[in-house]
C-alpha cells in the first residue's frame, strides 16, 4: 500500500491477485489507467465444450480449490468494471511452462524428481486412459499477452484465455517429455478412483484436475489483441523439461 501512496501508476499487473489487492489498488492507485489481473483457465473445469472459450461458465474447479477463489476474485474485478469503470482486464493462462517452471508431473503437481523418473524410464501412472487434454502456455508468451492487452484499450473489461495454439493428450505430453532425452515414456493406466487411493500423499485436487480436459480457444485474444504465440506447444514442453533436468544435475 505504501508504494501506491508514494507515486501514481499508469498500469498495474497483479500476478497473484486477491480480493484484498484489488481493493487496495482501487482505493489507493491514483490515476490508474489499466489493471491487469492474472487468473487461470482452471476455473472453467469441468469444461462444458471443447475447445472452451471465454463464454463458458467460470465457477472454479471443485468447491474448496484455489480455482474457486480465483473465480471469486475474477468476478470482483469485473464487477468493479461494470459498476464503477475500474479499468480491469482478466488474463487467464493455462498450464505455465518455460525456464523457471518445473514441469507438470503425472500426479498433477510439479515434483522435483519427475524428470529424473522420466530419464530413468520409470513406469508412471496416469489417471484413466491418459486421454485428458493438456494445453500449455509459455511464460514469455504470457508476458507478451500482458503487453498486448496494455497496448489495446479495448481489452479493458474483458477476459482473455491465453494459451499456445493446441492441446495434446497426457499420453502425448509424457511422450514429448521423454523424447527430449532420447527416452521412452512407460505409462500405466489407473482408474481415477484408484489413483486417488494409491497416492493419498499427493494433492487430491491436482490428480482430479489432471484427469480433466484443458483445451481452449485463443480466437478472442487473436482478434482483439493481435495475440499470436511465438512458441509451439511441443517446444514449450521441451524447453521446460531441459531446464528442469539441468536443475537436478541431469
Amino acid at each position: 500500500m505504501s508504494a501506491l501512496l508514494q507515486e501514481p501508476y499508469d498500469v498495474i499487473i497483479d500476478t497473484v491477485p486477491s480480493l484484498d489487492s484489488i481493493a487496495l489498488v482501487k482505493k489507493f492507485a491514483r490515476g490508474l489507467k489499466h489493471y491487469l489481473h492474472c487468473s487461470s483457465t482452471g476455473g472453467y473445469a469441468p469444461l462444458p465444450y471443447l475447445p472452451c472459450d471465454e463464454n463458458a461458465p467460470y465457477r472454479g474447479f471443485e468447491g474448496g480449490s484455489g480455482w474457486k477463489i480465483k473465480a471469486d476474485i475474477d468476478a470482483e474485478a469485473l464487477r468493479l468494471f461494470q459498476l464503477e469503470g475500474f479499468p480491469a482486464t482478466v488474463i487467464r493462462p493455462c498450464y505455465i511452462t518455460g525456464i523457471g517452471m518445473l514441469p507438470l508431473d503425472n500426479l498433477g503437481g510439479r515434483r522435483k524428481d519427475f524428470i529424473a523418473d522420466i530419464i530413468a524410464e520409470k513406469p508412471l501412472d496416469l489417471p484413466d486412459n491418459g486421454l485428458a487434454l493438456l494445453q500449455p502456455i509459455h511464460v514469455k508468451d504470457l508476458a507478451r499477452s500482458f503487453r498486448l492487452a496494455i497496448e489495446n484499450r479495448r481489452s479493458i473489461g474483458q477476459v482473455y484465455n491465453i494459451c499456445l495454439e493446441h492441446a495434446f493428450t497426457l499420453n502425448r505430453y509424457l511422450q514429448i517429455t521423454a523424447a527430449v532425452f532420447g527416452k521412452t515414456a512407460h505409462i500405466n493406466y489407473v482408474p481415477l478412483a484408484e489413483m486417488l487411493q494409491k497416492y493419498p500423499q499427493a494433492n487430491q485436487t491436482g490428480i482430479r484436475f489432471l484427469a480433466s480436459h484443458m483445451c481452449f480457444s485463443i480466437a478472442k485474444a487473436e482478434r482483439d489483441l493481435g495475440y499470436k504465440p511465438k512458441y509451439s506447444s511441443e517446444a514449450a514442453i521441451e524447453e521446460t523439461a531441459v531446464w528442469a533436468a539441468k536443475q537436478s544435475g541431469h
